[in-house]
């Protein structure tokens, strides 16, 4: 449960839902180092007014339309730990039972709170449910104590347990459960975990909002056997740890990510996304899909082979029986090793209506899949879209592979063209492009004439708040990698 009393905790970690940045840590000890080391789920924070990132963060989200109304936050310069605490105050105030209303920032917080905070999610030592954890930083530990009563009381919940370890007030539902993580945080803190240093370093280190997670205690503490058995089904049970990074650079803001475990096979091969035209404006790209999707269905009927509510075969069967596709040989045959899916900005053309004609979009894919195999499974995806969309695909083989798409224009740029990684929106979007084995892309300048063109009949194919938005965004993208012995994806912003 988390109460009142740890709020002030919880609202500075919230800030990652706003922000969606992480900042360069400033000099003094982390939160990790008050957390102990068996935590299931740890997030930190930090905002120190003074780090390069945090404003690089706020310079770059100020520029959405918005942004600054709907966060209160006007400059740079704002010490972010002030506009956070008022906007839990004005949210969560109550009256306590003598009247007493919460003291104002000045007064009642900046003279104790540090720029760090971290929350935990603790192993209840019964079995039970995970036990909560915010370790604050703090400039003054009398101080704090008293004031995080304070703050408990002016929210209308009860005081809970404060401790603390070096420079952070641990916070607990009770005092007994906040002096035992002070204790055991004083024995072995988290930032001692030789694990959790690694992982971190895999994500190339802290700022603004990071997190790690212990998946082994984690998912012993919340799921139970069946749905334990599900995610491995799945591929989901193979990494041991994960950890995660949000930062900030001059011009995108990146989410980083890196598991600790065999999320993606040490052969992993490099995608070939990048051999599309530079007027690529949105597609995506992997490699192993087939291997993994036929290694998935075998775990999944072995796993749930017990199940009496669910049962793999007899879904595949009538999903065959209603559409004609065979799962899951249709879904290899569609990924096969290498597969690439592609929007070109180029003009439409409109029809008789005036309406942009889906006919001319240059939409298709490749797949390393042969070209039989490919044109039995079209021509039933034909077959069944006739009375909903009628289609006629157009199946080109390649020395890139097997081309589908909706007229020759597109099919020729498939399997011909190149360009896009050189592009400069390309490159600034995704991350490892060279190495990458997933790659989810869009270009917003490409959207945007994109739009122009495909609504010039009406004008009005994108709303101006839409709009507004994309003009001040030049890219985004998505890349995966094997790193060693990490699994690694990159969520990269790009501003204009």
């Amino acid at each position: 449960m988390l109460f009142g009393a740890v709020a002030l905790g919880v609202v500075l970690l919230g800030a990652s839902a706003a922000f969606a940045v992480q900042a360069l840590s400033g000099g003094g000890s982390q939160p990790e180092s008050g957390v102990p080391d068996e935590v299931a789920l740890f997030a930190s924070i930090d905002l120190d007014p003074s780090a390069e990132q945090k404003v690089n963060a706020v310079q770059l989200l100020r520029r959405v339309p918005e942004f600054e109304d709907e966060t209160g936050i006007s400059s740079d310069k704002d010490d972010l730990r002030k506009t956070l605490y008022e906007a839990l105050v004005e949210d969560a105030q109550t009256s306590g039972s003598d009247g007493q209303r919460c003291p104002s920032y000045e007064d009642g917080v900046e003279p104790w709170l540090g720029d760090r905070a971290g929350f935990g999610a603790m192993p209840a030592a019964d079995g039970g449910e995970p036990k909560a954890l915010v370790a604050v930083q703090v400039t003054d530990a009398d101080v704090a104590k008293d004031s995080i009563e304070t703050l408990a009381t002016c929210v209308g919940e009860t005081s809970p347990g404060v401790a603390f370890a070096g420079d952070y007030a641990l916070v607990a539902e009770t005092q007994q459960l906040a002096d035992d993580f002070a204790e055991a945080a004083a024995d072995a803190p988290l930032a001692d975990n030789a694990d959790y240093v690694a992982d971190m370093d895999a994500v190339g280190g802290k700022g603004i909002v990071s997190g790690w997670a212990n998946l082994k205690t984690l998912v012993d503490a919340t799921l139970d056997g069946e749905k334990v058995a599900t995610a491995e089904a799945f591929g989901m049970g193979s990494a041991t740890s994960v950890a995660m990074a949000m930062r900030a650079g001059s011009d995108n803001l990146e989410l980083a990510v890196a598991a600790n475990g065999e999320v993606l096979t040490e052969d992993s091969e490099t995608t070939s996304f990048g051999a599309l035209p530079e007027s690529t404006m949105f597609g995506f790209g992997f490699t192993g899909g087939a291997e993994r999707v036929q290694a998935a269905w075998e775990k999944a009927r072995e796993s749930l082979a017990d199940n009496e509510s669910f049962d793999a075969q007899e879904l595949a069967d009538l999903v065959q029986t209603q559409t004609g596709f065979v799962v899951p040989d249709d879904l290899a045959t569609l990924f096969g090793d290498d597969f690439v899916f592609a929007l070109d900005a180029a003009a439409v053309e409109l029809d008789e209506s005036g309406q942009p004609d889906p006919s001319t979009l240059r939409m298709g894919m490749r797949t390393s899949s042969e070209l039989d195999d490919v044109q039995a499974l079209t021509t039933r995806l034909e077959a069944a879209l006739a009375s909903v969309v009628p289609v006629d695909l157009i199946e080109r083989e390649s020395d890139r592979g097997t081309v589908v798409a909706f007229n020759d224009e597109c099919a020729e740029a498939l399997a011909d063209s190149d360009g896009l990684t050189d592009s400069d929106n390309y490159q600034a979007a995704v991350a490892d492009h060279d190495s990458a084995t997933g790659v989810f892309f869009a270009d917003f300048d490409l959207m945007l004439e994109f739009a122009d063109k495909a609504g010039a009949a009406d004008g009005d194919l994108m709303a101006d708040n839409d709009r507004k938005t994309l003009q001040v965004l030049r890219s985004f993208g998505v890349s995966g990698a094997r790193n060693g012995d990490y699994s690694t994806a990159t969520v990269r912003l790009v501003f204009d």
